[in-house]
């Protein structure tokens, strides 16, 4: 029988994927590339807890004066997403946004990892733009919020990439 760590590793060969694992670290890493941006991702695997995490690095960073305001952000948008959600390091201003899924008996179903992937990737995409007004404008976190939930916020345009 295998491990969860195979079951992921095998799913992410089986879609064609380039993954990459550096010497100390056991987590893989992955570019992806959107209509909106391109980033890292990153998956790691705790064979006791039988969970799968997966992260997207989001491209962008936000400068320490502006960390407070995209928090904010961060904690509205978090409150409208039912999977996963977004996380800051206030030391290095490095944003992400986190999902895990538990496996069955030490492996994990391909298409839940499918769903499980896309879903964290289709975010991530879906809000990079508005992580990116929020870091390079002055706009108020609420009105930044409002903009996201009315849909207005893709009405003016604002493209990362």
């Amino acid at each position: 029988m295998g491990t969860l760590t195979d079951s992921v590793e095998q799913y992410f060969a089986a879609e064609g994927w380039d993954v990459s694992r550096s010497a100390n670290e056991p987590a893989l890493r992955m570019g992806v590339s959107t209509k909106n941006a391109r980033w890292q991702c990153v998956v790691s695997v705790d064979e006791e807890d039988g969970v799968v995490f997966f992260h997207s690095v989001c491209p962008l960073k936000a400068s320490p004066e502006g960390r407070p305001r995209l928090a904010e952000f961060l904690m509205r948008l978090n409150r409208t997403i039912y999977l996963g959600h977004f996380v800051m390091d206030f030391d290095s201003g490095e944003i992400r946004f986190e999902t895990y899924v538990h496996g069955v008996n030490g492996t994990i179903d391909n298409e839940v990892m499918e769903s499980f992937v896309n879903r964290n990737i289709g975010t991530m995409d879906r809000h990079v733009c508005d992580i990116a007004r929020v870091i390079s404008t002055e706009i108020q976190p609420a009105e930044a919020m409002t903009q996201v939930l009315t849909g207005t916020a893709a009405a003016g345009g604002y493209k990362y990439n």
